[in-house]
C-alpha cells in the first residue's frame, strides 16, 4: 500500500513550529536581559557595564544599548527591546523622573525591572512589584569624601595655602536635579557644619557627571579665584578627571602651587594620580558588585526565585540593594585595583 506524503505546507508548519520550541526552551535556559545604558562615555558606567557581561557569561543573552544621554531615546529603546523578546530589564535612567513612563512599559509586559546606578523615587520603585534597584546610598559618598578632605587639610599644612586655618573649597556638582548629585554636594556641606570644621565654600558649578565641562568650569574658576583655591571636592571621578587637566593646565598641582582634589568612585585612572600625589584621594563605588548584583538580581527575577538568591545584603524600604562605599587613598589602592581587576574581567 503506498504511503500518503505530507503537503509541504503541512512540513513547513511542523518544521516552523519545531524551530519556535527550540527557541523557547533556549530561550528558558538563557534568558534575555535588555541592558539599557544612560551614556557609554561615562566611565564608572563602563565598568558596571564590562561587569554584568563578565558576570552573565554563557548564562544569559545580554542585550545593551547607549542612550547617548538622550531620555526620548532611551524611553524608545525600552519600547525596542521589548518587542525583540526580553524577559527583562535592566535600566540605567537618564533621568530618574522618566522612572514611571518606564515602568509602565515593563509592567504592560509583565517583565521585571532593575534600575540601577540612578535611582527612581521611593513611591516609584513600591508601585510595581516586579521592580528593584541596585546601587548605593549617595550621601554617604560626599560625608565621606568631606571627612577625607578634613583629615587631609589637618595633617598637611600645604593645604592651607593662606594660613587662615579655614578651608577654602569648590564643590563641583552632577547634572542639577539628579539624586546622587543633591545628595552628595548637600552631604559635603553639613558634614563639615556637623564636625565643626572651619571651611569656606567658594562656589559650586554643574559639570554634568562629565570630564570637558568640568574643565571649562575649572578654567572658569582658576581665572576667577586663582591661588585662592585650596581644594576641589567633585561629585564624581569623571569631572574630578577634566578638573586635574584644568589644574595641571594653569601649572597648579606642583610643590610651589598645591590644589586639593577629591573625587567619586576612584577609577582606575585616578588610582595611578592618588599613587603619584596629584589627587588626595576619592570614594570607591564597588562597580563589579554593582555589575554582578545587577545580573544576579534580573536573572533570579526571570526563573521565578527569590532576587537576593547569590546576592550579599538585604533590601531597603525601597527595594533597594545598596553597595556600600570604600575610601580610597595611598594607604589602600590595592583594595580598588582588585574590585576593578573583576570588573575588567581579568
Amino acid at each position: 500500500m503506498k504511503r500518503r506524503s505530507l503537503p509541504l505546507s503541512y512540513c513547513a508548519v511542523l518544521i516552523l513550529l519545531g524551530l519556535l520550541l527550540t527557541e523557547r526552551a533556549s530561550f528558558a535556559a538563557n534568558p534575555r536581559i535588555g541592558v539599557l545604558i544612560f551614556d557609554y562615555t561615562n566611565n564608572y558606567v563602563t565598568y558596571i557595564r564590562n561587569s554584568i557581561t563578565q558576570v552573565a557569561g554563557d548564562n544569559a543573552e545580554i542585550l545593551m544599548i547607549d542612550a547617548q544621554n538622550d531620555q526620548a531615546k532611551q524611553v524608545e529603546q525600552v519600547d525596542t527591546v521589548i518587542s525583540r523578546g526580553v524577559d527583562a530589564l535592566a535600566v540605567n535612567a537618564v533621568s530618574p523622573e522618566a522612572a514611571p513612563t518606564i515602568i509602565e512599559k515593563a509592567r504592560a509586559a509583565d517583565l521585571p525591572i532593575v534600575f540601577f546606578n540612578r535611582s527612581p523615587s521611593k513611591e516609584d520603585m513600591l508601585s510595581y512589584e516586579k521592580c528593584w534597584y541596585v546601587g548605593t546610598t549617595p550621601y554617604d559618598s560626599g560625608r565621606l569624601s568631606s571627612e577625607m578632605a578634613m583629615a587631609a587639610f589637618k595633617a598637611d599644612p600645604k593645604y592651607d595655602k593662606n594660613k587662615d586655618g579655614v578651608l577654602q573649597y569648590l564643590i563641583l556638582k552632577g547634572t542639577p536635579g539628579h539624586p546622587d548629585a543633591e545628595a552628595r554636594t548637600i552631604a559635603v556641606q553639613e558634614t563639615f557644619a556637623k564636625a565643626g570644621f572651619k571651611a569656606e565654600l567658594l562656589d559650586i558649578q554643574t559639570g554634568n557627571f562629565r570630564t570637558a565641562d568640568a574643565k571649562d568650569v575649572t578654567d572658569a574658576w582658576i581665572g576667577r579665584f586663582g591661588d585662592k583655591i585650596e581644594m576641589i571636592l567633585s561629585n564624581n571621578d569623571a569631572m574630578l578627571l577634566g578638573a586635574v587637566e584644568s589644574l595641571r593646565g594653569a601649572g597648579y598641582l606642583s610643590a610651589d602651587k598645591p590644589c586639593g582634589v577629591i573625587g567619586i568612585n576612584a577609577l582606575p585612572e585616578v588610582l595611578t594620580m592618588i599613587e603619584d600625589g596629584t589627587v588626595i584621594g576619592s570614594i570607591l563605588s564597588d562597580a563589579y558588585s554593582e555589575g554582578k548584583n545587577i545580573f544576579t538580581m534580573s536573572y533570579n527575577a526571570v526563573k521565578g526565585q527569590d532576587v537576593l538568591t547569590g546576592v550579599d545584603g538585604k533590601l531597603d524600604d525601597m527595594k533597594a540593594l545598596r553597595v556600600p562605599y570604600i575610601p580610597i587613598d595611598k594607604s589602600n589602592i590595592p583594595l580598588a585595583q582588585e574590585v576593578y581587576k573583576y570588573a575588567l574581567g581579568k
